[in-house]
C-alpha cells in the first residue's frame, strides 16, 4: 500500500459503536427502524470517508501487531473472477463499497439511507471535506474495491480496522463501470495516495458522480433469491421497484 494524505483518515473523534448491534441475519423490512429517514449530511457521513487507499493504509497502521493471527473473513464478492455461469449468462465485474456507521445510528437505519438513497457523493449532498480530499476531487467521487486478492484485502482491512458491527458492505454490478485498459480509459480511476487516476495498483477504485440504488445489492437487505436479482448480476440493475420493499410503512 502507499502513503495516504492524512486527512482521508476518519474522524476518530466519533463515539465507538457498541458491538451488540451486529445482526446476526438479514432483517426483514418489518424488522427494521421505522426512524429510519437520515438528513442528507447524514448519509455522506456514513458512506463516505476519503479514498479507499488511504483509509485501508491507516487503519492497517493503526491493527498492525494488534491481530496477527486472528483476521477477519474475507468478504467474497458474488461470483468474483467468474466470467459465465452455469445457464451461460454474463455476469458484470463486481466492486465493493464499505458503508460505514460513522454517526453511530445503527446498521438497521444505515441499511435503509442506502436503500433510499443509493450511494451518492459528498459533493451530491453539499458536505465539505477537508482541502486536501477535495483538492484531489474525492468529494465528486464514490470509492470502491475491485474483486482482485488485493481488492478483497482491502475490503478485510477496513472491516478488521473499523469493526463487523459499525460497517455494510455494498455490491456494486453497473454495466457503465469499466476500469482503463489499452484502447479506453475507462469510468473507473484508480484510487492512489496521490491522486485519482489511471489503474489500481491496490483494488481501490473512484468513480465519478453517484451511483444509483438499483446497481446496489446492499448486504443484510438485498437476497439472491429476490426477482431480479440475475438482472442485477448482469450489471442491468434491479426492477425499477425493488427498492420500494424495504422502506418502512407510513405510520
Amino acid at each position: 500500500m502507499h502513503a495516504h494524505d492524512s486527512a482521508k483518515a476518519p474522524d476518530r473523534t466519533k463515539p465507538q459503536l457498541s458491538a451488540s448491534r451486529t445482526p446476526s441475519s438479514a432483517p426483514s423490512p418489518a424488522a427494521l427502524s421505522q426512524g429510519a429517514a437520515l438528513t442528507p449530511g447524514a448519509v455522506t457521513a456514513l458512506q463516505q470517508s476519503a479514498g479507499n487507499a488511504a483509509f485501508s493504509l491507516a487503519l492497517q497502521r493503526q491493527t498492525h501487531g494488534a491481530g496477527h493471527g486472528r483476521s477477519a473473513p474475507v468478504q467474497r464478492a458474488f461470483g468474483a473472477g467468474v466470467q459465465r455461469a452455469p445457464d451461460s449468462d454474463k455476469h458484470s465485474p463486481e466492486y465493493t463499497h464499505v458503508a460505514i456507521d460513522k454517526q453511530d445510528v445503527g446498521l438497521d437505519q444505515l441499511r435503509l439511507s442506502l436503500n433510499t438513497n443509493g450511494l451518492k457523493t459528498a459533493a451530491s449532498l453539499e458536505i465539505k471535506l477537508s482541502a486536501g480530499s477535495e483538492k484531489m476531487g474525492h468529494h465528486e467521487h464514490v470509492f470502491m474495491w475491485d474483486a482482485t486478492v488485493k481488492g478483497l484485502k482491502g475490503v478485510t482491512g477496513i472491516v478488521e480496522g473499523v469493526g463487523q458491527d459499525s460497517v455494510v458492505n455494498v455490491k456494486i454490478r453497473m454495466l457503465d463501470l469499466s476500469e482503463p485498459g489499452l484502447f479506453s480509459k475507462g469510468t473507473l480511476k484508480g484510487d492512489q495516495p496521490t491522486g485519482l487516476g489511471g489503474k489500481s495498483k491496490n483494488g481501490a477504485w473512484a468513480h465519478e458522480g453517484d451511483i444509483p440504488r438499483k446497481y446496489l445489492f446492499i448486504e443484510g437487505l438485498d437476497q439472491p433469491n429476490q426477482s431480479g436479482f440475475k438482472d442485477w448480476l448482469a450489471g442491468k440493475g434491479w426492477p425499477n421497484d425493488h427498492a420500494k420493499q424495504f422502506e418502512p410503512a407510513s405510520v
